[in-house]
Order: structure tokens, then sequence, then C-alpha cells
């Protein structure tokens, strides 16, 4: 019979709209803060009306690398250097000597789209001769992951997961099944996206978008992430684990891709299957972090499904209503569910739930270590 082997959470960490670290995002919701903001006008595009995003505005990467070094690097890929960094130091994971033991994925909607659109710029309006090579390798999702291996000497799994909102849970998933395969001994685990004009008005064609008179999403950026590691190994050298992988599941829906729509009843399924494989009841669940994002009749319908899984005796926190929609706001529910066990004694378990446009659902449950 095969091993089950445990796996926990040593550290997270998060730049986000709402702060450049994790205790800041917390401190920041619990004050009731939002990131979403209107778009000034004076930043360009064809927009009719009103616009909002979640976004990080002036970014710095010290002191977790100097600012002449993250220079040429690209905004999603700085996010990611400082998350890694500061993740691995919350979880004091020592590097030398176990870069091949140690792994990274993180999901992502839109790492990239910035040095893509202008490296297609400088191809088409300008000339080939005049695209960056400097600017090239930039533009591709998995720039992020790479670039934070490289400055962090992580040498095992390097995956980058690119399916949108739940792209973070995923990259949870995979971190999960290799780390139980003895892949690597510890996984960084998380999703990074970033803020661009030329995709926000994209979707905003779409009509998906969040206006003055229109309920929908709106945009954000960021990285977060956490380290998940093999228990065994993690108790042998002295790890303070924050939280147990306890359980996952994940379902799709039968929609279109460019459809957001859920009924109650497929929600609840995904949400006792991550349950069952968690071995927990629901009433063992003290908090939930919910997809709500702003799309009435789908937040209505995770609404339903929670109310008939738990209960209304729930907590439950909204965080996408006030940071935005994208795969680092599923990782943002991560960590900080993560950070709420570790703060908490006596909560039990949390439950992050996802959904994404094209009606895939990822739900995990976070135990107390």
């Amino acid at each position: 019979m095969r091993e089950i082997r445990e796996i926990l959470v040593t550290g997270a960490a998060s730049v986000s709209p709402l702060g450049r670290d994790l205790e800041t995002a917390a401190a920041r919701l619990a004050a009731g803060d939002s990131a979403i903001a209107e778009i000034p006008v004076s930043e360009g595009g064809e927009r009719k009306g009103a616009a909002f995003a979640a976004r990080i505005g002036a970014f710095t990467t010290e002191p977790e690398m100097p600012r002449a070094k993250a220079r040429r690097l690209d905004r999603a890929s700085q996010f990611a250097v400082v998350a890694v960094t500061r993740c691995l130091a919350e979880a004091g994971w020592t590097m030398a000597g176990n870069e091949e033991e140690t792994g990274i994925l993180l999901g992502t909607g839109s790492a990239g789209a910035s040095p893509l659109v202008d490296f297609e710029r400088q191809m088409s309006v300008e000339s080939p001769d005049s695209a960056s090579p400097f600017l090239f390798p930039y533009t591709v999702a998995n720039a992020p992951a790479s670039i934070a291996a490289i400055e962090l000497r992580i040498k095992g799994p390097n995956v980058t997961i690119t399916q949108k909102d739940p792209a973070g849970l995923n990259a949870l998933f995979y971190g999960r099944l290799l780390v139980a395969d003895a892949r690597a001994k510890a996984i960084v685990v998380g999703a990074v996206d970033e803020w661009n004009l030329t995709y926000q008005l994209a979707y905003e064609r779409l009509g998906v978008l969040r206006t003055p008179t229109k309920p929908g999403y709106v945009l954000s950026e960021g990285c977060s992430v956490i380290l998940l590691e093999d228990g065994a190994s993690a108790r042998a050298r002295g790890a303070h684990p924050w939280a147990r992988l306890a359980g996952a599941a994940s379902a799709g829906f039968q929609v279109s891709p460019q459809q957001r729509r859920a009924r109650p009843e497929d929600v609840a399924t995904t949400i006792r299957a991550a349950l069952a494989d968690a071995g927990l009841e629901p009433s063992r669940v003290g908090l939930v972090h919910s997809s709500a994002n702003g799309v009435p009749w789908v937040d209505a319908a995770e609404d339903a499904a929670l109310a008939d899984v738990f209960g209304p005796a729930l907590r439950v926190e909204r965080v996408k209503l006030r940071v935005g929609e994208n795969p680092c706001s599923g990782a943002l529910q991560l960590a900080l569910a993560a950070r709420a066990l570790r703060e908490e004694p006596g909560l039990g378990a949390a439950l992050v739930n996802v959904l994404g446009a094209g009606g895939n659902q990822i739900a995990v449950v976070l135990a107390a270590p």
C-alpha cells in the first residue's frame, strides 16, 4: 500500500495591492480596506466610462534584491522574487545544500503581458531591428518562476500553470503530488500576475469587468506563495508549521470558456469532495475563503453551496471583492488561510474555494498542523 505523506505549510508571503507583505495585507483586510480604485483616464485607451482595478502602484524590490539588479526584470518577476525570498525566510528554509530538493510552481493569468505588448509594438510599429533582445525573455508566462529560481538557486521542479483564476490552486494541487512522490522536499507554490492596460481593455470589451453601472470583477496583480514541505523532513529540521495540507478536489462544469456560470449543487459536490479527501466533517471548518468576486449569479451560487454544506453559521472571507480577481488573488487567499491557522489556535481547518471562467473549480482544505 502506498505511503501517505504528511504535507505541511511552513511559510507564506505576499506582494499584493494591499501591501508588500502578508501581515500588512491581513491587517488592512481586518480594517475593512479595499485596494480597488478607479483607473485614471490619463492612462489612455479607448475607454468610454469609468473602470476599476486593484494595483500595487510604485514598487521596490529592496531589500530582497538591489534596485540596480531588479531594473532589468519585468514587473511580475520582481513581485515573484520578493515574495519567494520572503516565503523561504519565513519558513526558515536553507537553500544551501537543498537546491535540488527545492521546487517552484506558480500559476498565472497575465505574467509576461507588458513585456509581450512592448515587444510586439517594437516589432510592428517600429521595426524588427528595434525589438529589444533584453525584453524578449520576459514575454513568456514562465519568466517569474524561472527568474525566482535563478536568483534563489532553486534547482528542483519548475512549473508554470496558465489557467486564469484557479491557476494558483492548481499549482498547489500539482505541488502536492510532487511532494507526495518525493520529487522534492519543499516546493514554493502560488501565483503571480501583473496588471496591463491592453489586457484591461480586452476584458472591458468582453463586458465582464465592473463599471459604475454594471456588476463584474476587477483585475488584480501581485504574487502570493506558500511553502509546502514533506512533513517528516520539516519536523526533522525543527520547522514550525503554519498549517497542514489536508485535502483538495478539482472539478469541471460544462460551460463555455467565456462563461462564468455555476450551479450550487455542483459547487457543493466539489467542496464535499475536498472535505472527504481531508477526512474532515464540515463542522471542523472554522473559516472559508470564498471565490466571490462581484459576478452576482456566480457569487449567489457559491453562497448557496456553502450554506448547504456548512449551514448558515459560517465565517466567510470574500477577499476578491477588495483585492480583485486573478490567480494571484486565489494564492493570496491560500496564504491568508495558512496565516489564520497559525495565528488562531482552535480554528480547526480552513477551506479555500476558487471558481474559474470555463467552469473549473478547485477547493483546498488546510488544517491545524
